[in-house]
This record gives C-alpha cells, structure tokens and sequence, in this order.
C-alpha cells in the first residue's frame, strides 16, 4: 500500500485488515505481555519472544501491503536484535511499548474509517531507529507520487536572490520555531523568503520547486498546519538551499535541488485543502486529489496517544461544574426573596472545591474557600462577598490552566488582561496581512480602490502598539504609515519593484515580531532589526529612523 491517498484504496486496506482483525489482536496482546514480562525483569527469554511477535505482526503488514507497518515492524526488530544480550533498557522498554500502542491504535482507526496516512507513524519509526543511532526518516518517507507534468516557466525577472536578508528571515523564522516562539510570525518571515526566492528562480529549471516550496510554506500558514520537529526540520532545508545558492552563484539555480526535499514539499501540498487558485491546480496538475488533510492527521495524531489525561482540563471542568451550580444558587437566593439557599448545601459543594485545590497544590484558593465555609458555619454569611471569592476563584482556576500560576496581587485580573493583550496582538497581525494582500491586489490591477484604508491600518496597528508598551516598533509603523501615504496612497506612479518587496520585508518582520512578543529579547530584537533594515530603504535619505538596541 502506497499512502493511502484515496478513499478506495484506504476502504481497500480497511476490509483486508478486518479479515486479520482477530488474529492480529491476539498477536499485538501476545507482544504487550512479553513487554510486560521484560519490565518486570522476564530478561531476554521475554525479549526474545517479544521479537517472534512482532515479525508475525511483519508478515500480516506486508501480506496487506502496509508498508508502514510493516516497516516499524522491521525497524523494531532490528532494535531489539541490536540490544539482545544486554541488560534491562528502559529506553528500548519504551520504544517497544510506543511502537506497539500507536501501531495498534493506527490499526483501529483504519477499521473505524478514520482519516489516517503512513506519514503518522514516522515519529515512531523515527524513535525506535534512534535506539541504534540511526538517521530518522523524513514525513513523506512513504507517500508515493510519480506524476511530473510539464510545467510552463514563467520568464525571468531579472531580479537576484537578496542572500544576506533571504537568510535572515528564514533564520529568524527558524529561530523562532525551535523555541515555540508562536507559529504565524516564524512561518510568516519563511514563507516571505521562500516566495522572494521564488520570484527570482523564474526562468530556471529550479523554478518548479521554489514555486512548490513558496505555496506550500505559505499554505502552513494560512491552514495553520501542525509543527512538528519533522517540518522544522524541512523547513531548515530552505536555509541550506540558499546557502548553496549563495556559495555558488556562477550555476545559480541550475544546482540540482534533492529529490527527497522536493517530495517533502510536495506532500504538503497534498495534505493541504484546496482553498486557492493555485492549490487547485497544483493538486491537479500532480494528482493530488482527495488526500487526507493536515487538520484531519493533527486530530488522529493527537488521538494516538490515546483519550486525553491531562489532570489540570479534568480538575478545571470539576471545579468549573462546582462553581457554576454556586452561582445559580447565591443569583436565584438573591433574586428570590421565598428560595432558602441551603447551608448544608452551600458547606458541601466548597468543602469539594477545596479539597480539589488542596490536590493540584492551589492552597492560597483552598483557604479562601474554607473561610467561606467557616462563615457559613458560624451563620455569619454575606453573599456578597461570597459572590466576590467564587469569582476570584474561577479566575484562579483559569489562571492556572492558561499560565501555570495564580496571581491575587494584580489590579486587573491576569485573564483579562492576558486576554485583552492577546485580541489587540491578533487584531494587528489581521491589519498587516490586509494591508499587504491590498498593496499586491493594487499592483495587480493598478487600482487605488484596494490601497484607500492601508495607511488608516498602519495607523491602527500603531496605536495598538501604544497599549502593548512597544514605542520601537510604534514609530517604524509610523515610518510605514508616512511611507504609504506618499508613495502608494497619494502618488500617481506605484513605488520601485525594490522598495514595495522592503516595505513587505518590514511589515512581515513586524508581524513575526507580535507573534513572538513573549520570546526571548534576542529573537524579539532580531525581527526589529530586519524590519529596521527594510525601512532604510524606504525612508528618505534626511532622515535617521529608529535604533535598535542588542
């Protein structure tokens, strides 16, 4: 079986493995006991026969054509015949056991109709190939296509690759990623030097995968596709790409690209819904209809791991339930002069809600309700104030699931707040974006009618960043208000191809730097840096600009 890219073939696999559907849970709790043996000191005797179950598992994948499963099969075996004569391994226990359950779990959602793809189980090869220091495999490892249409290229611009900014920002980009720095700033910047690359690559042979690279690196951003280690990781090829381009600029793009990062990107495609002109056509032209999409495998990937146990979501909807028949009380008492509230009742409920607190360590919260439950006692109640502690705490309860802490000191509330933060943060990244699908739509149709309200937006998202503490970046919004002001806005002509891809470098640096505000300093000030050098090329020659500190 190749990816399962279509439904026949996906039901195809479905009805063959239910054939096998017995004899192979048999054989998967067979392998869950010989685990269970090996960790329980059942030395090699165990292991040994732990491997004879997972090579009848082997023959079952490869009668079916699930080269997935047949190849985590392969790949566990080695691990184990690599690790046979040595002592109890707790890292080779737990390879054994994440391969078994995820393969099993993979399995049951095929049966079930699940949307899946192979790709699903290449962490978990990956895992076990790392018990013997092996190169993982990259995601599209197993997706098959073989369709090269011929493509017409479109003629040269002229332009030269920008090296030292292109690196820039993917590296920033990069950066940002790897410390989880948010995720629509760092893919924002990357997918801005992909298609700088792109533009310039045409008229070459490498056109065809700039062209790929680009959609697809701004498709993950729109469709907000999951980031794994594997995708930073195919991400980063980009950087080594133009590294080489940089190195030897005498071929260009005539360098050929890697076929594996090439399928990479063109499995993203695939993954990805069809939700623009030229997706449509690239799904088309490659045949990449009716794939699954990412959305669907971050869900069964998420599923793979099994019902979720975080204890904090399951303490909050506890505590939340508790909470919420104590408001519909004290309002119906308040608002009902006939209806007794019940102090029995009343005691109950917040003696349940303490003791959930005591448990995940919430004793500050666990204390103001056992107040209340003291007052009560001694009839000494005020409802009123008893509203007021059953509101601190389910801002405590959030607090805590949202940041991890409870703070009882702040003026605001932190949620509020946080949440004020974050709708300002959101609604100025929005602005940026439409201020610059509205500069490409104006240069596309020459019409001022798309560009009437950018600068009105600049102005915005400038004192949306008075609220947020950020005078730097207030007054390079202000540099690109003035900017567009006179040189979109109000001129006849549009500005220079080289000034108008600045004034895009800026703005897609701004809006990495907003999606990052919580990182570190040295990432946030890079991005303030690759705007502030875009800005020199926009403002005139008289003026100074803004400084950015290390």
């Amino acid at each position: 079986m190749s990816s399962l890219n279509s439904s026949n073939e996906h039901k195809q696999f479905a009805a063959s493995l239910h054939m096998l559907r017995e004899e192979m849970d048999q054989t998967f709790e067979h392998a869950s006991v010989q685990l269970d043996h090996y960790s329980s000191g059942g030395g090699e005797s165990s292991l040994r026969q732990f491997l004879d179950e997972i090579l009848q598992l082997r023959g079952m994948f490869k009668m079916l054509e699930f080269r997935a499963g047949e190849r985590l099969c392969s790949e566990l075996a080695e691990t184990v015949r690599f690790h046979l004569g040595s002592s109890l391994n707790a890292k080779l226990l737990d390879s054994c056991v994440e391969a078994v359950m995820y393969l099993r779990r993979y399995t049951e959602f095929v049966l079930a109709g699940q949307p899946v793809a192979p790709s699903l189980l290449i962490p978990t090869i990956n895992h076990v190939r790392r018990q013997r220091q092996e190169k993982p495999l990259p995601e599209a490892y197993f997706f098959m296509n073989l369709v090269r249409p011929r493509q017409t290229i479109p003629a040269s611009t002229g332009d030269s690759v920008p090296y030292r900014r292109v690196r820039q920002m993917l590296q920033l980009g990069l950066i940002g990623l790897i410390r989880s720095a948010g995720r629509h700033g760092p893919l924002q910047v990357i997918a801005r030097a992909s298609s700088r690359v792109e533009l310039c690559s045409r008229g070459s042979a490498a056109w065809p995968f700039w062209n790929i690279a680009a959609i697809a690196v701004d498709t993950m951003t729109r469709q907000k596709f999951a980031i794994t280690p594997l995708r930073i990781t195919l991400l980063s090829g980009l950087e080594r790409q133009i590294r080489m381009l940089s190195n030897n600029k005498e071929s260009g793009f005539q360098t050929k690209i890697p076929e594996w990062l090439f399928k990479e990107f063109l499995y993203m495609i695939a993954l990805a819904k069809p939700d623009t002109q030229q997706l449509i056509d690239l799904q088309e032209a490659y045949q990449l209809k009716n794939h699954v999409s990412d959305a669907d495998l971050d869900r069964a990937r998420d599923n793979l791991k099994g019902p979720d146990q975080s204890a904090l979501v399951s303490f909050s909807r506890a505590v939340q339930e508790e909470i919420h028949v104590l408001k519909e009380m004290i309002d119906h008492g308040q608002r009902n002069d006939t209806f007794e509230v019940s102090s029995e009742e009343l005691i109950e409920r917040l003696s349940r809600i303490a003791d959930t607190l005591n448990m995940v360590d919430m004793h500050r919260s666990s204390e103001l309700t056992e107040g209340q439950i003291y007052l009560i006692q001694r009839n000494e109640i005020n409802f009123n104030t008893l509203a007021d502690v059953i509101v601190q705490l389910e801002q405590d309860v959030l607090g805590l699931i949202q940041t991890g802490k409870s703070d009882h000191s702040a003026i605001v509330d932190p949620i509020t707040l946080r949440e004020a933060e974050i709708c300002v943060i959101s609604e100025a990244i929005s602005a940026l974006v439409m201020v610059k699908r509205a500069v490409g739509s104006y240069l596309e149709s020459k019409d001022k009618m798309h560009v009437n309200h950018i600068t009105k937006s600049l102005h915005d998202v400038s004192g949306a960043l008075i609220f947020l503490g950020q005078p730097n970046l207030q007054m390079q919004l202000v540099d690109l208000e003035t900017f567009a002001d006179e040189n979109i806005v109000r001129s006849m002509n549009p500005p220079a191809s080289h000034k108008i891809e600045a004034f895009a470098d800026a703005i897609t640096a701004i809006e990495y730097y907003l999606d990052t505000i919580d990182s570190p300093a040295s990432v946030a000030n890079e991005a303030l840096r690759i705007a502030e050098e875009s800005l020199v090329v926009l403002r005139p020659s008289n003026l100074k600009g803004t400084h950015v500190t290390e």
